[in-house]
């Protein structure tokens, strides 16, 4: 009797394991993005486990340009990708609705790096104020990902600060993505490019370049206290998949926080699988700078948005959208 008794348990065992198994992570989502640092908690979120443990899957999937982003959303590739404001915007007006979920970036984090010789030429000097250091850009050439994107408006905000005008004194190319920019740069081809770390740091360890300004730090009063880099869905997403938002925005806050708190062990975790290709001691220095500048709450404000807004306008582009909670932008993810 006793034998039957336990098969049976066995068996009901089984099927409560296998129950489990299949409903442990109830939801999924695809993250497309750069294989960039500033999506740190999205693969610290990954590698401690944290989506899982709130039933959630999350797969990265790496694209090398920004303009890949939205895309990615709208052909199903992927539930949640990284862009800024202005990279989304304007397909609002062409039907294609977004919603930002999560201020990832509250300050803008691409710093400016030029070629060594390049500054030699131009006679850089280092104690020249931030807002003016843009100046020695003057008949540079400047690499930038694509028109339009952030590589491109904020070095010509830079220049506009110190007085330039992009369009007579500078060249702006297009060539493409972080390895694209680093062939250029380390070839000549380039003189300057913007971006967030480690490409910066990385090229200014190996003796190529000088960051001549340092976003990730602050330098610039302009460009602080804004939403720079957000995490977002579609709008039909965002309103049909709630739970699994849920699950994601507060995995990715966890994150953050544990990387406040081990910034050790997530420098550990960082280089040994997503940024083997950096220098520990790049990686570190970028790490440090860059931290301070990941949301620890992801709350957007309407007024880091409008500033957004207003550099993307001093530069000529146009950005009138509206920037009410609930049209492009949302905090209730974030909230517990």
């Amino acid at each position: 009797m006793l034998k039957p008794l336990r098969l049976l348990l066995f068996a009901l065992a089984a099927m409560l394991a296998s129950f489990s198994m299949a409903s442990a992570q109830q939801f999924h989502i695809t993250h497309a993005g750069l294989r960039t640092l500033y999506l740190a908690p999205i693969f610290i979120g990954i590698d401690r486990g944290l989506f899982k443990a709130r039933d959630l899957e999350v797969t990265y999937k790496e694209i090398d340009s920004g303009a890949l982003s939205s895309a990615a959303l709208l052909s199903g590739s992927a539930q949640i990708t990284s862009d800024d404001l202005m990279g989304i915007a304007p397909l609002a007006k062409q039907g294609k609705h977004f919603m930002m979920v999560y201020n990832l970036l509250d300050r803008m984090t691409m710093d400016m790096i030029v070629r060594n010789d390049a500054l030699q030429r131009a006679g850089y000097d280092p104690n020249t104020p931030a807002q003016q250091r843009g100046k020695i850009l003057k008949g540079m050439t400047i690499g930038i990902t694509r028109p339009a994107a952030p590589t491109d408006i904020f070095s010509r905000f830079i220049m506009l600060e110190a007085g330039l005008d992009a369009q007579k004194d500078a060249t702006l190319v297009q060539v493409g993505g972080p390895a694209a920019l680093r062939a250029a740069f380390q070839s000549g081809k380039i003189d300057a490019f913007m971006l967030s770390p480690p490409l910066p740091q990385t090229l200014e360890k190996q003796g190529l370049g000088t960051i001549i300004v340092h976003n990730t730090a602050g330098d610039l009063p302009s460009l602080k206290d804004i939403s720079y880099i957000t995490l977002f869905t579609t709008a039909d997403y965002a309103k049909s998949n709630k739970p699994a938002l849920h699950a994601y925005v507060q995995g990715v806050k966890e994150a953050v926080n544990w990387m406040h708190d081990h910034q050790d062990e997530a420098l550990q975790l960082l280089g040994a699988k997503w940024f083997k290709d950096t220098a520990p001691d790049a990686l570190k220095i970028s790490f440090d700078r860059l931290l301070p500048a990941i949301s620890r709450t992801g709350i957007f404000t309407k007024e880091g948005l409008e500033k957004v807004q207003r550099a993307y306008k001093s530069v000529g582009e146009d950005v009138d959208v509206n920037l009410t909670e609930g049209v492009l932008w949302t905090n209730e993810f974030v909230k517990n």
